[in-house]
């Protein structure tokens, strides 16, 4: 038996008292494990094992077939997620966005740390938009599919501030001499983007992340949107699950 650091990225039922439970480890990548009688037992999973819970798992592997989990003691309070839907969404969308696009068995500590880091924000103060954009950037990154920002995807060559080429099928951004007919972005957001991904102060763009633009975040998520997208092979819930609670809040508004 192994204790790791792990994020519980989706529980499903395993016969009657069971649970399948995709965890997310430092030390071994997305696994998937069997928690026996983790429906009924209040003492080996005391803490619930409810998605995006961040703790240290006691985990027995199985090579390729099913992993046991015999234990999960949990560092966070979720209590607030259960008073505070959007939080809950945020939580929801960062753990299927991993166990979607995250292979089994292939150790990611650099991304384990950025998912743990923003679901301990979300869940310490949040719900903040930008946490999904870091962590969504962050993945893009270590999965390799992260489109050049700072630099012309083609030459390597020095990119305009502002009304920047970009082409994210022939890798991002664009210098002058490489352009084309490419579509523009503003230069704002591939700095914000920059800023995000390293975590240095949002200075150069718009002030603190809290200070930014509601244009300015909605170009960020248009940006890691479009890069995630072909890398989906389904649509996500927790994304129907924004429009839901939106669409609940326009409502409650027209009272």
């Amino acid at each position: 038996m192994q204790r790791c650091d792990a994020v519980v990225l989706a529980t499903r039922p395993l016969g009657e008292a069971d649970l399948l439970v995709v965890l997310f480890t430092a030390e071994h990548g997305k696994v998937r494990a069997a928690a026996k009688a983790a429906r009924k037992s209040r003492r080996r999973f005391a803490g619930g094992l409810g998605g995006g819970a961040l703790g240290s798992a006691e985990l027995s592997p199985r090579g390729a077939a099913l992993w046991r989990l015999d234990g999960f003691v949990p560092r966070l309070d979720h209590a607030a997620l259960g008073r505070d839907l959007t939080k809950f969404a945020h939580v929801a969308y960062l753990c299927e966005l991993t166990d979607v696009l995250v292979d089994v068995h292939h150790p990611e500590p650099e991304l384990f740390a950025a998912l743990a880091s923003a679901l301990a924000d979300e869940i310490a103060s949040g719900p903040d938009a930008t946490l999904l954009r870091r962590y969504e950037l962050a993945l893009l990154h270590v999965l390799g599919h992260l489109p050049a920002l700072g630099q012309c995807c083609v030459c390597g060559g020095a990119v305009a501030a502002d009304d920047v080429p970009f082409d994210a099928g022939r890798g991002g951004a664009l210098c002058p001499a490489h352009a084309g007919v490419a579509p523009r972005i503003a230069g704002a957001v591939l700095t914000a983007a920059q800023e995000l991904l390293t975590g240095a102060p949002c200075a150069g763009s718009a002030g603190p992340m809290q200070s930014w633009s509601a244009d300015l975040r909605r170009s960020l998520r248009d940006l890691t949107s479009a890069q995630l997208r072909p890398l989906l092979h389904r649509p996500l819930r927790s994304i129907a699950f924004f429009a839901q609670i939106a669409a609940a809040a326009e409502v409650d508004g027209g009272r």
